[in-house]
C-alpha cells in the first residue's frame, strides 16, 4: 500500500533529494515551501509522514508544529535542521508532550541510515494498539507510574509530585499515554485504567508517608469516573487500604475534556473535597469550557497549560496570557501551577508573576520512584537557584 509524505522545506533542491529517498521507501511525496502553503491547503496534512525544516524564511519549524497541534495532525513528524541541535531537541520534546507523534530529528547533511531508522520507528507506531493489548495491560498490570517534581517557586522547596502513567509493553517497549488513552476512552476502559492509576498512586503515597516524606501527590482523574455510581465508595476504600491522608492528594481534571451535568459534578466534587482531597483544573486555557467549569466547579488549583508557559520567554502574547491566568487564580484564591517550564527565563517570569508552583523539564523529567527519591535528596541547580533567590529576597 502506498504511503504519503509531506516535505516542508524552503530549499527546492533539498525537497527533491528527500522526495527521491522517500520514494525509494514507498512514499508518494508532496512538497511545500512553508507554513503559508499548508495553511492555505490544510488537506495536504492528511498524510502518513511530515518532514519539517527548522528554518523556513519568515517562519520556523516551531510555528509549523504549533499549526499541526491546532489541526490535531496524526502523522509521524521528523524535524530537520543544519544547526541548533539543542533547540531541535527541545522542540521534539515539546511536540511529544503536546500529543504530536514526533519521530525525532534529522540533521543536515543527514545520514541515510538515520533516516531509515526514523522510518522504521514510523512503521512501529503506525501499527496501532489493539483492544486486546490494552485489556492485557490492565489484566497483567503492565501500567506503572513515573513522577515529576512540583516546586514551590517562592522558596525553591519540593512541594509535591505529579504521577503520570506509562505502559511497559512486552513487545513494543515503553508506550506513552497519547498512544493509548484515546483507545481507553473509546472502548470504555478508561474507568478501569484510572482506578489502576489511582491505586498505584495511593500505594506510593502511603509508602512515602510511612518513610516520613510528606508531599502532595497529583493524580489525573478522568471525567468519565464522575459518572460511576460507586465512585466515592471506591475512593474511600483505596484510601483506607493504603493508609493515605486525602489532604495529601490532588485530583486533576483536564479542562479540555467536557464534564457532563455540571450540577451533579459539582455535588460529587464537593463530596470529594469534603473528604480532604484538593481539586485542580488541568490544561487551563486550551479547552472549550474553561470559564464555565471554573465558575461552576469547586477547584482549589489552576494549572496553566504548557503551551503558554513554554512560550512565555519568547512570545509577548503568551507572557500576557500567563500573567492574566496567574492573576485570575489569585483573585479566586486558587493556587496556580505553571507546567512545562523548560528555561530559566520561563521560571523567572513565573516567579515574577507570583505563580505558586512550577514543574517542567528545567527541574526534572518524569522519573521512576527510585530516581525521584534520589532527586529529592539532591535537587539540581535550577531548583537551588530558587532557594538562593528566596534568601536574597528575605535579606
Amino acid at each position: 500500500m502506498t504511503r504519503h509524505a509531506l516535505i516542508i522545506d524552503d530549499d527546492p533542491d533539498f525537497r527533491e533529494l528527500i522526495s527521491g529517498l522517500l520514494s525509494a521507501h514507498g512514499f508518494d511525496c508532496t512538497q511545500s515551501e512553508g507554513l503559508q502553503d499548508i495553511a492555505c491547503n490544510p488537506a495536504c496534512l492528511e498524510t502518513d509522514l511530515i518532514l519539517v525544516d527548522y528554518e523556513l524564511g519568515d517562519f520556523t519549524g516551531d510555528d509549523v508544529l504549533g499549526y499541526l497541534r491546532e489541526r490535531n495532525v496524526e502523522a509521524g513528524i521528523i524535524l530537520m535542521s543544519a544547526c541548533h541541535n539543542d533547540d531541535m531537541q527541545a522542540m521534539v520534546a515539546r511536540g511529544k508532550r503536546s500529543g504530536l507523534e514526533m519521530l525525532g530529528q534529522l540533521d543536515k547533511p543527514f545520514d541515510i541510515m538515520h533516516l531509515a531508522s526514523l522510518l522504521a520507528e514510523l512503521d512501529k507506531q503506525r501499527n496501532p494498539l489493539s483492544l486486546d493489548e490494552l485489556d492485557d495491560a490492565l489484566t497483567e498490570r503492565q501500567l506503572h507510574l513515573v513522577y515529576q517534581p512540583k516546586i514551590d517557586l517562592a522558596s525553591g522547596q519540593l512541594s509535591g509530585a505529579e504521577a503520570l502513567v506509562r505502559w511497559q509493553h512486552p513487545l513494543r517497549g515503553m508506550v506513552m499515554p497519547n498512544q493509548f488513552i484515546a483507545l481507553a476512552e473509546r472502548s470504555n476502559r478508561i474507568e478501569a485504567l484510572t482506578w489502576q492509576v489511582i491505586e498505584h498512586g495511593f500505594r506510593q503515597q502511603g509508602q512515602w508517608q510511612s518513610q516520613g516524606l510528606h508531599l502532595d501527590l497529583a493524580l489525573n482523574l478522568s471525567p468519565q469516573l464522575l459518572r460511576t455510581r460507586d465512585m466515592l465508595k471506591t475512593l474511600d476504600a483505596l484510601a483506607s487500604q493504603h493508609h493515605v491522608d486525602p489532604h495529601s492528594i490532588t485530583l486533576e481534571l483536564t479542562e479540555s475534556c467536557g464534564i457532563d451535568c455540571l450540577t451533579y459534578a459539582r455535588h460529587l466534587l464537593n463530596a470529594i473535597r469534603d473528604r480532604g482531597y484538593r481539586l485542580a483544573l488541568d490544561d487551563f486555557g486550551t479547552g472549550f469550557s474553561s470559564m464555565m467549569q471554573l465558575y461552576n466547579l469547586p477547584f482549589d488549583e489552576l494549572k496553566i497549560d504548557q503551551c503558554f508557559v513554554g512560550r512565555s520567554d519568547s512570545h509577548p502574547e503568551a507572557r500576557a496570557i500567563t500573567r492574566t491566568i496567574v492573576e485570575l487564580g489569585q483573585r479566586l484564591n486558587l493556587a496556580v501551577v505553571g507546567e512545562g517550564i523548560e528555561t530559566a527565563e520561563q521560571r523567572d517570569y513565573l516567579c515574577d508573576t507570583r505563580c505558586n508552583i512550577g514543574q517542567g523539564y528545567l527541574f526534572a523529567r518524569p522519573m521512576p520512584v527510585s530516581d525521584f527519591n534520589a532527586w529529592s535528596r539532591c535537587p539540581p541547580s535550577a531548583v537551588n537557584a530558587l532557594s538562593q533567590r528566596h534568601v536574597s529576597a528575605v535579606h
